[in-house]
């Protein structure tokens, strides 16, 4: 009688068991379905050509080259004002002292050397400039490719220049370009900073 009740007693407990293991188990099955992720849908954009080939990047370069010559230009006619000077002070040199022609030069060699040193940090500034334009047009192109990829029921995008290889029915490059050459982005500001001299020319 004792063992009869003892066997009933261990069949309740793995029944109970069995059966906590299985409500634990539907309970996992339930959350992993109610967390499910949507299913990928990709495109593919290549955003270094759309950036090579656009026309906002054409025009904000030239701008910024248009920026470059003007830079270059008075850089030029200072340096030959510096050697017209270097002409006639040598021009000079059998009527003046030769410390007087020795401080002239080292004047003039001082103001050339400052010339040069002004133009390379002006030359760093333009491409500091260039790189920020750049990033800017980089984030307008990323911005169309969503737009361009929400209208599609795309949810992942990836650069063609990360991907190894992939369906070309996927990409979506050229629909991009032209939904970014016809946005015409007006709020990309091209600055450069005045060099040193010039500042103090108007002052």
């Amino acid at each position: 009688m004792v063992n009869k009740f003892r066997n009933t007693i261990l069949g309740f407990c793995a029944f109970a068991i069995v059966f906590s293991v299985h409500m634990e188990n539907t309970g996992i099955a339930v959350a992993a379905e109610e967390k499910k992720l949507p299913e990928a849908i990709i495109a593919v954009v290549d955003i270094s050509y759309i950036l090579k080939v656009s026309k906002p990047t054409k025009a904000a370069e030239a701008e910024i080259e248009e920026k470059l010559k003007k830079v270059d230009e008075d850089l030029k006619k200072r340096s030959a004002s510096l050697k017209k000077e270097k002409e006639q002070l040598d021009k000079q040199r059998a009527i003046i002292s030769p410390d007087a022609y020795k401080k002239k030069l080292e004047k003039l060699n001082i103001t050339h050397q400052n010339l040069q040193r002004e133009s390379q940090v002006l030359r760093g500034k333009f491409n500091q400039v260039i790189q920020r334009v750049r990033q800017r047009l980089r984030g307008l192109i990323i911005a169309q490719a969503a737009a361009v990829s929400k209208e599609k029921g795309v949810n992942v995008g990836i650069d063609r220049e990360k991907t190894v290889f992939f369906d070309h029915a996927m990409d979506i490059t050229e629909e991009v370009l032209d939904r970014f050459n016809k946005s015409n982005p007006k709020n990309i500001k091209i600055t450069i900073e005045e060099n040193p001299a010039a500042a103090k020319k108007k002052n």
